[in-house]
Order: C-alpha cells, then sequence, then structure tokens
C-alpha cells in the first residue's frame, strides 16, 4: 500500500507584504525621552507655581484724581480711590472722604496719597498747650508764607508811633491762600489768608492788630 503524504499545516508565518504590529512595550521604550520630558515638565510647572512669590498686598486709598493747588477746596471731583500697595503708604495718618470740603495745605499732584496733614482738616494737630491758632490777611511778605516757615509777625506800633513793631515772634506757618477780596471797595483784588501758630499770649495781640492795619511777615532763623 503506498504510504500516503499527510498535508502539512498552513505556515502562520507572515507573508511578504504584512508585519506584526509593534507591542505597546515597544512603543514606550522608543517614546521614552518624550515621557520623560513631558514628565519633567509638568513637574517643573508645579515647581514654579508654588515658588512664584504672591503679588504685593494692597489697600485701597484716597488719592489725588488731579493736581490741586495750596489753599484750594477739595471736591468730590479732585479725589479717587485706588488700590496701592502696602508697603508704599505711611503708617498713619490716611485721609478719608471727610477731608472732602477741607483746604489742601500744599499744592499737591495727581497720584498723591492724601493724608490728613496734607489738608486743612489737620491744622490744629501739633499745636502745643501753649500755641493758639489763628488766621489773619498778610499784606507785605505773603510770599514768605510757605507751611512750615517760622515768620515773625510784624504790625505798625499800636501806640500811633508811626514804626512798624512784632507782635508775634516766631510763629510757624500752618497753611496758606489766596482769595479774592468781595466788599465793595477792595472788589477784583486779592488777599493772602495765612493760619498761624501764635504763642498763646500773642493770639489776641495778633488779632486785633489785624483789625486795625496791615500785618507784615518776615523769616524767623
Amino acid at each position: 500500500m503506498p504510504h500516503r503524504r499527510s498535508p502539512s499545516a498552513p505556515s502562520r508565518a507572515p507573508g511578504p507584504g504584512r508585519r506584526r504590529p509593534p507591542r505597546p512595550s515597544l512603543l514606550l521604550w522608543r517614546s521614552r525621552h518624550l515621557v520623560v520630558g513631558l514628565c519633567l515638565g509638568a513637574v517643573l510647572a508645579l515647581a514654579l507655581s508654588i515658588m512664584r512669590p504672591a503679588g504685593p498686598q494692597t489697600t485701597s486709598v484716597l488719592v489725588l484724581a488731579r493736581p490741586v493747588s495750596a489753599g484750594a477746596i477739595l471736591n468730590e471731583s479732585d479725589v479717587e480711590w485706588r488700590e496701592v500697595p502696602q508697603a508704599a503708604l505711611p503708617r498713619a495718618g490716611l485721609a478719608d472722604e471727610s477731608v472732602i470740603g477741607c483746604r489742601a495745605a500744599v499744592a499737591l499732584e495727581e497720584g498723591t496719597v492724601l493724608a490728613t496733614t496734607m489738608t486743612s482738616a489737620a491744622l490744629a494737630v501739633g499745636l502745643s498747650p501753649a500755641e493758639r491758632l489763628v488766621q489773619v490777611p498778610v499784606d507785605i511778605g505773603a510770599e514768605l508764607a510757605q507751611v512750615g516757615s517760622v515768620v515773625d509777625v510784624v504790625a505798625a506800633d499800636p501806640s500811633g508811633s508811626g514804626e512798624s513793631v512784632v507782635v508775634a515772634a516766631g510763629a510757624r506757618v500752618v497753611l496758606a491762600h489766596t482769595e479774592e477780596r468781595t466788599n465793595h471797595w477792595d472788589s477784583g483784588t486779592q488777599t493772602t489768608l495765612v493760619s498761624l501758630a501764635v504763642p498763646a499770649s500773642a493770639a489776641t495781640v495778633v488779632v486785633g492788630a489785624a483789625t486795625q492795619g496791615t500785618l507784615g511777615i518776615v523769616l524767623s532763623p
């Protein structure tokens, strides 16, 4: 009986036109540099977000919305609230809306953080028990009336000698501003009103001299 050859099993080898798909582990190995780079980038971004310093703490304060001249009355349109870093603010004395209607003690630039010492609201601040605050018109030497200046107040001798005498020595200028006179005889002319911290003993003398005639001031050493 002739020997019958059994049929051979079909070959599982891929044909010449087919490729076996790469294994997932092989794909990861080939992309290892990309994966490591992405992980390092994520870690770096997280570290930077933690280490990044927080923004400066701010406080809402009253500032000048436009320039204001010395002696001008502060209106609502002159000021506004702004957020300012706390490190740039004084420790005390910040003004609030109560200063509206007060006069500026000095010329103020736009953006200035408003303090009470910059306005007439604080005229009496810093007065000693031996001082009094008076406001008088000054016709001679009014340009010398700069806030903080120390001056001597000069008036005509009340005895009628025709000479000038010092009625208050060492007066301190607290505020000065110019106003237009409104009376019938002096309409259109201007006068400088000066607020002075004077010795208590000289307060009535200075005011009395202002009602009797012209006052002048001279710088005191």
